[in-house]
């Protein structure tokens, strides 16, 4: 039996429950409707009829309740089966849900006929988040946003965010969001309300230090930007406004005009205002600030009266610590209201020490899905990467756990791709010792099938065939990301052989997708392994020809390049708008489309 996460206690007895149309599913109370809706949607699924009732009737045949004095871990159940039926006692609502979902899962095993057993089950970690970035450059449509929440709840996540920078349809900034389809007040509306539903709890979340390209690159904002150029620490000169400046005192009253805007649509009491990587801070408007007070100082300043707009506002702020943790000078300045996001994208992270850090206050955990400048997915660095956060996470203490999905350049990965860190981290944050040595592809196997379940775990690790190992992306993306870094300097250190293999490897990847069931699946897992493929014939080609620049290759070959490249975006575009909307979707293909200069 294939259960995720896979619980603390199970007992699987003799005998059979057989599951029969006509009966009941009582719930003691209506705000677990859309929870028991879900169960009876399934066992409908299976050409099983059965109702939902708040009368402890004859026929009821799914019994729930709360009863604290036999589950005492909050959120936590108590699962049984036998010849009387199929009963949940919990410690509280929460709990009562997350014995549906494992019901619902031992459904997925069984269909109609379940053996008997009991479960006692309840989480690791309290707050178990997943976060998806919808601003670089996908806003799903609301059919998939229904469709994924219905996932996290089943896999127990209980909080959920959207990272917006600007897709979020304020009154009087269409200049920012115009053409990027962004998400409306009625539409937040809806989706608190359907995650409430689903006991996740939609945070809101705003970028409001760094990350403010989308605002700055307008008239009538720039002048709150901090600088219009600068060197990030990766050693590139950026050439775009990125980051308020707190010299500028209209910023604190423009922050406070987005959250009286945007936070009485969610029911959260939780804000995460980001505040990360403010790479130009210091190197414009704050300069002099900066020599007076220090760095540290002056983002520290800034942030207080972020704080302050946050409380005044009703809300618990959040924030992610990667600035603050090169400052431990200024922790005793700290408010302790207060959620640190500690994040970390590689399997070698140092979440011990940050961790240990941040131990007096309240923190999250934050790894990644590995899935953002890679197409096919990093699973092994995702799965030693959560397993790192989540570890040391529950050795501090942690109040929570976060897995990211991120967007960088274009977002490029289709959703599938994330699916393997979406599972496992489900897992390991629930019950770690109970999850950590299974095997990510058991997990999947339950939701997607077996050939799904072994093309993504092994597309996902064919990075590692190349025999080079990039932080937060592959090969197969970075020809995409960087075409003008493909030159001979680079070039000189990659295997031909080992490029040779892996293009082998994912043609007979390709040929096995037949074998997928799910026809979107079926065209997003081709779609990514085609671009992959593109991108070693290119080093190959460059390699065999010993060429130094794209530009080098001859025109005949530069011109089938040119072809596949065009087709496989128009691929691309089809597919994208599958589950996301046409917003952003121009801006995605920009970035693909770099590399074509290099062909002309």
């Amino acid at each position: 039996m294939l259960l995720v996460p896979n619980p603390k206690e199970l007992k699987i007895k003799n005998g059979y429950y057989e599951i029969k149309s006509g009966g009941y599913i009582f719930i003691p109370t209506k705000s677990l409707f859309a929870s028991a809706n879900m169960v009876k949607e399934l066992l409908n699924e299976n050409g099983i009829t059965i109702n939902i009732t708040l009368y402890m009737g004859k026929k009821v045949f799914i019994y729930s309740k709360i009863d604290r004095n036999k589950i005492k871990k909050r959120d936590g159940y108590i699962l049984e089966i036998n010849e009387d039926g199929i009963f949940i006692v919990a410690n509280n609502n929460a709990g009562i849900h997350n014995g549906f979902m494992t019901f619902m899962q031992i459904v997925k095993n069984f269909e109609n006929k379940i053996p008997f057993l009991e479960i006692k089950d309840w989480p690791d970690i309290e707050n178990r988040a997943f976060m998806l970035d919808i601003s670089r450059d996908k806003v799903p449509k609301m059919d998939f946003f229904f469709e994924l929440i219905d996932l996290l709840a089943q896999l127990k996540y209980n909080q959920l965010q959207l990272y917006i920078e600007h897709t979020f349809a304020y009154q009087n900034h269409e200049r920012v969001w115009k053409g990027y389809s962004p998400l409306t007040a009625d539409e937040i509306i809806i989706l608190d309300k359907y995650c409430k539903e689903r006991f996740i709890e939609l945070i809101p979340n705003q970028a409001s230090f760094g990350h403010m390209e989308k605002w700055l690159i307008h008239n009538e904002y720039s002048y709150m930007a901090e600088t219009f150029e600068f060197d990030t620490p990766w050693g590139e000169h950026y050439s775009k406004p990125f980051t308020l400046s707190p010299a500028v005192k209209d910023t604190i009253l423009f922050l406070d005009s987005l959250y009286s805007e945007l936070l009485p649509h969610f029911s959260s009491k939780y804000f995460n205002i980001n505040g990360d990587e403010t790479f130009d801070l210091c190197q414009g408007k704050s300069k002099v600030l900066c020599e007076k007070y220090g760095k540290g100082k002056v983002y520290l300043d800034f942030i207080l009266k972020i704080h302050k707009l946050v409380k005044k506002h009703g809300k618990r702020m959040m924030m992610w610590a990667d600035i603050l943790k090169y400052h431990p000078e200024l922790f005793e300045e700290l408010p302790k209201d207060v959620i640190y996001l500690i994040w970390g994208y590689e399997k070698t992270h140092e979440f011990d020490r940050e961790c240990e850090l941040f131990k007096r206050f309240d923190f999250y955990v934050c790894p990644g899905t590995s899935s953002w400048n890679s197409f096919l997915g990093r699973v092994e660095n995702a799965i030693l990467n959560i397993k790192n956060a989540v570890e040391n996470g529950l050795k501090y203490k942690a109040k929570g756990i976060m897995l990211t999905d991120w967007g960088d350049n274009g977002h490029w990965q289709h959703i599938p791709i994330s699916y393997p860190g979406i599972f496992y981290a489900s897992a390991l944050s629930w019950g770690f010792n109970e999850n950590k040595d299974l095997d990510v592809f058991d997990f999947l196997k339950l939701y997607f099938g077996k050939e799904t379940a072994i093309l993504l775990v092994d597309m996902g690790n064919a990075y590692k065939l190349t025999g080079v190992d990039f932080p937060n992306s592959t090969i197969f993306a970075l020809v995409y990301i960087y075409p003008e870094k493909l030159r001979y300097e680079f070039l000189k250190d990659l295997d031909l052989e080992k490029l040779l293999n892996t293009k082998k490897f994912l043609e007979e990847k390709y040929e096995f997708t037949k074998h997928v069931h799910d026809e979107l699946i079926k065209k997003e897992l081709r779609n990514s392994i085609k671009f992959s493929i593109l991108s070693l014939e290119i080093i190959i080609a460059l390699k065999k020809l010993a060429m130094r620049t794209i530009r080098e290759l001859p025109k005949v070959t530069k011109q089938e390049f040119k072809i596949r490249l065009e087709k496989l975006i128009s691929e691309f575009k089809e597919i994208w708008l599958s589950r996301n909307r046409i917003g952003g979707l121009k801006s995605s293909v920009q970035k693909l489309e770099k590399i074509k200069k290099f062909f002309e």
